[in-house]
């Protein structure tokens, strides 16, 4: 009979980099046993540059090893390395795979827009019990990712560029843009959601679907909702706010400085600085599809990356 494994999941993000050490079992239960998660921002720049910078590059990657350590430390017997928009978008991605490789031993899966996507998908619907139609959205720190379905069966998925950091970059929110440069932003979002419009509305059909937001800004934002300045994962997954609150938050946020973000209870200092453009995001993505309400999970990417790899296991 198949015993449990204890495996761990590092994803590189454009943003952050996070780890997922967890016991899973036969049944297909994950059960997490840590989770460690740094802003290494190996994404900063690149939505001018193009490539990713040696100081991020050596940076992530040292957090990175400090993380492979934590998940053998736990006895994790496979660790999976994947990296995301920042890493597949660089004109150095090579560079980056080679120098990853040789500190941490492993070469990363640099995974397209779609696999994100689903991998994505399968993760924030792992808990979800009902055979309701489904909609989830990841707002990453260099890409968005949305796909739909069912709890066992995805039908569509999408990933766009546009990230919480890079909208940050590019348009100042969050540092005391100016209203053109908010305005332009949110032409810039819509520009990204008539990418998909067609495909979604052709979906939405006739269905209201539970809207699952997940990543650091749901999370975030779930922690701010709640007040709550210790990271748990139970409480997160019980928040539930409506589009309205969204907004609210995006534009107070917004029109504080950083310093006084920092203040808030729940805000997660390394993120002060790129929440309202998630928010916004989130906001505009809502308010675009006419959705109402959303549910905020802490599983995610990991989770399906996690669910997926169990196959060759059991």
């Amino acid at each position: 009979m198949a015993k449990e494994k204890i495996l761990a999941v590092l994803d590189i993000g454009s943003n952050s980099t996070v780890l997922l050490v967890a016991k899973c079992h036969p049944n297909g239960h994950i059960e997490p046993i840590n989770e460690v998660f740094a802003i290494t921002r190996l994404g900063k720049g690149i939505s001018h540059t193009g490539v990713l910078s040696e100081e991020a590059i050596k940076f992530t990657l040292d957090v990175s090893k400090e993380m492979q350590s934590i998940a053998m430390n736990e006895g994790a017997e496979d660790l999976i390395i994947t990296a995301t928009s920042a890493v597949r978008n660089a004109k150095n991605k090579s560079e980056f795979l080679v120098k990853c490789h040789q500190k941490l031993n492993i070469f990363p899966q640099v995974l397209s827009g779609k696999e994100e996507a689903r991998f994505t998908y399968i993760g924030a619907t792992y808990e979800v019990e009902s055979e309701d139609p489904i909609l989830t959205i990841d707002i990453g720190g260099g890409s968005t990712e949305v796909a739909f379905g069912t709890k066992n069966i995805m039908v569509g998925a999408h990933s766009m560029n546009m990230g919480c950091a890079t909208l940050s970059e590019m348009f100042n929110i969050g540092k005391g843009e100016w209203i053109p440069q908010r305005i332009a932003a949110k032409r810039f979002i819509k520009k990204n959601l008539f990418s998909i419009v067609d495909d979604v509305h052709s979906w939405l059909a006739g269905r209201k679907p539970v809207i699952i937001a997940s990543g650091g800004t749901a999370t975030t934002f779930a922690a701010l909702v709640l007040k709550e300045n210790i990271y748990d994962r139970k409480h997160i997954n019980s928040v539930k706010v409506d589009s309205k609150m969204v907004a609210v938050f995006a534009r107070q946020l917004s029109r504080m400085s950083i310093e006084e973000r920092n203040k808030v209870p729940g805000m997660e200092k390394e993120r002060a600085e790129i929440l309202p453009a998630g928010l916004l995001i989130l906001s505009e993505f809502l308010h675009f599809f006419s959705f109402k309400e959303i549910s905020i999970t802490a599983n995610g990417l990991r989770y399906g990356v996690m669910k997926h790899c169990l196959q060759k296991y059991f």
